[in-house]
């Protein structure tokens, strides 16, 4: 394209953003609806009912009439402290299923301004203080499910959710448009307006740790937002060559100061980026080699090891040496149908790579310093394992997977056993995601695009 062009080009978007931004404005003062559901029981049938699971053993239904209970996200001390900030998610082409914070990988779309005000001129709203909660550290010895909410406001098919690191503010996104959705988890209600474009479908999110940046992937570039406003926070990133794909996948790093991404359709193999949050710019050499498509990304709790998924066979996960650039041992392989979640250990220690939904139901745990597997794997005996997440004490993992139903299943971390009878929610839902210390859930529903909230207690 020659001078002339760039700059008719640059010209459009100036003022495309600043249309969007009145509308934007527009929409935020509308924004007044809420709509949720009240808290009720997850399905139909006598309190107390139980039935055998896929495995012969029994299986916990959710209690039809479920007993109140206290705010589980209200400080039980006055030195109330934030959550473990650890992420969990992993992705495949447009599907998302992660444990705690999940990344989407979707299909291409064409680059467009989104409509939004990008924040230039006018100054964002302060961010509302709230309390934050003590962190729970473990999972209850005898667990029972509590739905919590039914957060209604999508009217696209959902693509994917994910919690913030605190766990009191979920993300959630439309799969074929560009329609992106706040909810305040403890409050059960949206925030503000969505951010809406009928050009671009949002394929990929990330938060900061603290909360205050959001990032949004698509096929050409990445784009940064200030939380809860969602204006737009300073230049997006992007590549000249626009027949690359290298922001399908986004994660932040656990001091928010580094942006990994990656995708596809580029020479001599899929590449992962590593991006300077500050200045906008490449941080070193990309991580290359990654065959198959980059589809889920995960930095360890301490933020020295990446874990790269990619589709290739039965599905491969790379462990790369953060600050050296250097990939830890030989690829992590054998996970039927693909990869379809990642957790890390709160001691980064050992990841848990579970195989996708259609795979085998497996989860098998690797040792992060050596890449070799730690001990059995875990047999979820389910059709694939959509979701897992760590305790904040590491001594239980949480998994789920579909039968008839969405089945959680607790693990012993240290044994690989079933410390707990599973708990079953009678629902074929799509996306779903853990919050950081494996408590609350949220799943979305492909029949009446809706999110439901549910507790571990």
């Amino acid at each position: 394209m020659d001078d002339e062009g760039e700059r008719l080009r640059a010209e459009c978007e100036r003022l495309r953003e600043e249309v969007g931004g009145l509308r934007s404005q527009v929409e935020q003062r509308r924004a007044a609806a809420v709509s949720t559901d009240v808290p009720g029981p997850a399905f139909e049938g006598a309190a107390g009912d139980a039935r055998k699971g896929t495995d012969g053993a029994p299986v916990a239904r959710v209690p039809q009439e479920p007993p109140p209970a206290p705010d589980p996200y209200a400080p039980t001390g006055a030195d109330a402290s934030a959550a473990h900030p650890r992420f969990a998610g992993v992705s495949r082409r447009g599907l998302l299923v992660a444990g705690g914070a999940v990344v989407v990988a979707g299909g291409g779309a064409a680059a467009a301004l989104l409509a939004q005000d990008d924040g230039s001129s006018a100054s964002p709203r302060p961010r509302p203080s709230r309390p934050r909660p003590r962190p729970v550290t473990s999972i209850p010895a005898h667990p029972t499910i509590r739905r919590l909410a039914t957060l209604k406001g999508h009217s696209g098919t959902l693509g994917g959710v994910w919690f913030s690191p605190d766990g009191r503010t979920l993300v959630s996104t439309e799969a074929d448009v560009g329609n992106l959705r706040l909810w305040d988890v403890p409050a059960h209600r949206r925030i503000g307006a969505p951010l809406t474009s009928a050009f671009v479908s949002f394929q990929s999110v990330a938060i900061s740790s603290d909360g205050r940046t959001l990032a949004t992937g698509g096929a050409d570039r990445a784009q940064f937002w200030q939380l809860p406003s969602l204006h737009r926070s300073g230049r997006s990133l992007s590549l000249p060559d626009r027949t690359q794909r290298p922001f399908e996948v986004v994660a932040f790093s656990p001091d928010g100061r580094t942006l990994a991404a990656g995708g596809t359709n580029e020479p001599g193999g899929d590449v992962v980026r590593l991006w300077d949050v500050a200045s906008r710019g490449q941080r070193g050499e990309p991580l290359t080699g990654h065959e198959g498509g980059v589809e889920g990304l995960l930095f360890s709790p301490d933020g020295k090891t990446l874990a790269v998924s990619s589709h290739v066979g039965d599905g491969v996960v790379r462990l790369w040496d953060v600050a050296s650039r250097r990939r830890r041992g030989e690829p992590l392989t054998g996970h039927e149908g693909g990869v379809g979640a990642m957790a890390f250990s709160p001691d980064s220690g050992t990841l848990a790579v579970s195989a996708s939904v259609g795979g085998d139901g497996v989860v098998r745990l690797w040792d992060t310093a050596t890449a070799t597997r730690r001990g059995k794997p875990l047999r979820a005996r389910t059709v694939g394992v959509s979701a897992l997440a760590y305790s904040g004490d590491g001594k239980t993992i949480v998994t789920l997977g579909f039968y008839s139903g969405l089945v959680l299943r607790f693990w012993d971390a240290a044994t690989h056993k079933e410390r707990a009878k599973p708990l079953e929610l009678a629902s074929l839902s799509q996306p779903t995601a853990f919050t950081a210390d494996g408590l609350t859930l949220a799943t979305g529903s492909y029949d009446d695009n809706a999110i439901r909230l549910w507790r571990i207690e």
